[in-house]
């Protein structure tokens, strides 16, 4: 993948916020840990998306662990989701597929004349496409579900279809097919058979997205080093590839819908929306990017979330993230005339359900305050 997605912070509220850095701190420390610090340098935020995607389709809790000190966290210690994980294992094995497939491609390039002949650049990006290829077959369970020959293979014809092919979606297939396959694993290591279909689609579209934006963004520099651009052998201009995107993550919005998921609240900011803010963002470049609101955050999960208590009522009368002048009304409103005192009530500052603050006891009696 190439680390299309860029969770934006007015995204995420603190909940939210801390769930994607557990996520992010959890597939590099598994890296880290089982491959050696040198790994850590292909992590990417679509790969830390497929450990988010995994996780919203599970019933189950993540299980977590601690993490020590680290430089990037301001040297804080923090709760990672564990390396044992389906999701962070998912993520950690396509990290490295996807990365060795990039380089082997570096060398791919050279041989079918698509970029300068830079021999000591390809033997490098050789060795170490071997390297990290027998890094990605290390989790064999997680390799063989994903498949990952069939996957470097598929990536690896890219050079030879750039040679003889000017149709975009020619161009695009192989980047579909990987993620395609990314994508519709999630829902096998999740047990969610379900999804799979749903999900391959949606990863297919994606990995085209992801395609199409990286030519996008190398548009000019690809025409100042000599090197090949899908967009300028076709004859397709960046806006043209842009509005192709907007089509392809309607799509996916569309196909989300069908997907049986426990808890995506942070899965819709990351992916949904996160594809929508990397779409505008190169649509209009000098943009506010505030301007970039997640739509998400107005709406709760279909389903009852993991760990939401089942004495309180799902879902909540209200929406989730509101801001400050959103909750001081309803707070006064339940709090100071009464209701409060006398009935279960949500209280509309924690978003927690509160038990009547005089339970067993007559309001109108508590005190003679009438009588004196």
């Amino acid at each position: 993948m190439f680390g299309v997605l860029t969770p934006c912070r007015h995204a995420l509220d603190d909940d939210l916020m801390d769930q994607w850095r557990s996520h992010l701190c959890g597939v590099c420390i598994s890296l880290r840990d089982n491959h050696g610090q040198s790994s850590r340098l292909t992590v990417n935020t679509d790969a830390v998306m497929i450990s988010i995607l995994t996780a919203a389709q599970s019933a189950s809790e993540c299980a977590s662990t601690e993490a020590g000190r680290c430089p990037l966290r301001g040297m804080r210690t923090a709760t990672v989701v564990s390396a044992d994980e389906p999701g962070v294992r998912l993520a950690t094995t396509a990290s490295l597929t996807l990365a060795a497939a990039k380089a082997a491609d570096v060398g791919g390039e050279q041989r079918h004349a698509l970029a300068p002949r830079r021999p000591i650049r390809a033997t490098l990006a050789g060795y170490a496409g071997g390297h990290l290829r027998r890094h990605a077959a290390a989790d064999t369970t997680v390799a063989d579900r994903l498949d990952i020959d069939a996957m470097i293979t598929t990536l690896s014809r890219q050079a030879e279809i750039e040679s003889t092919s000017l149709a975009l979606d020619d161009l695009t297939e192989p980047s579909a097919v990987a993620a395609a396959q990314v994508f519709s694993t999630s829902a096998a290591l999740a047990d969610v058979p379900g999804n799979l279909e749903p999900l391959r689609d949606i990863g297919a579209d994606f990995g085209r997205i992801a395609h199409l934006l990286d030519a996008v963004d190398d548009y000019d520099s690809d025409a100042a080093e000599g090197r090949y651009n899908p967009l300028r052998a076709t004859g397709t201009s960046p806006e043209a590839a842009l509005d192709r995107c907007r089509r392809l993550a309607a799509a996916i919005r569309t196909r989300y819908a069908d997907l049986s998921l426990a808890d995506d609240r942070l899965l819709r900011v990351v992916l949904l929306d996160g594809l929508r803010h990397a779409i505008h963002k190169r649509m209009h470049p000098h943009a506010d990017a505030t301007s970039v609101l997640a739509d998400s955050r107005t709406q709760w999960p279909p389903h009852r979330p993991f760990g939401y208590p089942e004495e309180w009522p799902y879902p909540p009368p209200f929406k989730p993230n509101r801001s400050f002048a959103e909750r001081i009304l309803p707070f006064i409103g339940v709090s100071c005339f009464g209701k409060a005192c006398c009935t279960d009530h949500w209280n509309h500052f924690t978003d927690k359900y509160k038990d009547a603050a005089c339970d067993d006891c007559d309001c109108c009696d508590c005190c003679d305050c009438c009588d004196l």
